[in-house]
């Protein structure tokens, strides 16, 4: 159960590491590498893998990875938050796709995106945040941006992580949140893992 939790862990918090730089710190770095692309997909992934092809379109090509383990960071970067956790293209890709998949709650209708938005620096504008059935966070929603070069020393509003990598399934397995809870008659953390090992990722 511990290998599996801190399997998921990573998955999700390499997505989390895929927006930790904005493109202006891209540009004001030293490095040589050019930013990282977008690749369209060439080959008929809808086949294969029909739940990614669903949500991403053409924008993750599964055959030709985007480069996020050798992504850059400006100079002046020196905190990294992601431990004895190397971000790999493989692990950094299904984070992506699991970041966006709503089979993580116990209702098939939460995501993490859904209260951590994009367009609002990974955060939400809701003073706190709908769960699954009905249920609310007790806080508003923090930002993930930079949250693996940030020099937080606990995370969430309450600090009752002690590391980013250990931040990352708490919402899964929160009542309200998405539900993973194993009280009431929900699932686990275990449930979670047999049902994402039935998605073909």
């Amino acid at each position: 159960m511990k290998k599996a939790n801190h399997l998921l862990a990573g998955f999700i918090f390499v997505l989390i590491f895929t927006t930790s730089c904005s493109k202006l710190d891209q540009s004001t770095t030293t490095s040589t590498t050019p930013p990282v692309a977008v690749v369209p997909i060439t080959t008929p992934v809808a086949t294969t893998y029909p739940a990614i092809k669903s949500t991403f379109g053409t924008e993750i090509d599964v055959n030709n990875l985007a480069n996020y383990a050798n992504q850059t960071k400006p100079t002046y970067i020196t905190k990294d938050n992601t431990g004895n956790n190397p971000i790999t293209n493989a692990k950094a890709t299904l984070g992506r796709v699991l970041f966006y998949d709503k089979n993580l709650s116990v209702t098939n209708t939460i995501s993490c995106s859904s209260c951590h938005k994009q367009e609002f620096a990974f955060s939400d504008t809701a003073l706190v945040s709908n769960g699954v059935l009905g249920g609310l966070t007790t806080r508003h929603t923090m930002r993930l941006v930079n949250a693996r070069f940030s020099n937080e020393l606990k995370f969430f509003w309450d600090e009752r992580a002690a590391s980013l990598e250990l931040q990352t399934t708490q919402p899964i397995t929160n009542h309200d949140e998405m539900g993973f809870s194993g009280q009431l008659g929900r699932g686990n953390m275990n449930t979670l893992l047999s049902k994402l090992q039935g998605i073909d990722y």
